[in-house]
């Protein structure tokens, strides 16, 4: 059963994604919260990080991961999270930027 674990930190984007999606300005440091879905129930950072760089992100600073508790998806301040959450178990991981 996969587990989304939550990675907060700080990255510079530099444009240089795997994949096209909605970033930000290059060249910019950013705060980020990393969802990521995994098998096992024990923080991965380096998984993290990966993810990360497939997204454009560099110079990281990335915080120890913490499984996300679901019931809390279901508060009204946490609903705009729930697409990330079931992001990250469709897609592997999903990322939430902050200007």
């Amino acid at each position: 059963m996969k587990t989304v674990y939550l990675y907060g930190g700080t990255g510079k984007y530099s444009g240089t994604a795997a994949f096209e999606w909605n970033c930000p300005e290059v060249g910019n440091t950013h705060r980020f919260i990393l969802f990521v879905a995994q098998e096992n129930n024990d923080a991965q950072q380096q998984v993290a990080i990966n993810e990360l760089e497939q997204f454009g992100f560099t110079e990281l600073q990335v915080g120890e991961g913490k499984p996300i508790a679901v019931e809390v998806l279901n508060e009204p301040q946490m609903k705009a999270f729930q697409k990330h959450y079931e992001g990250a178990l469709a897609e592997g991981s999903s990322i939430v930027w902050y200007p």
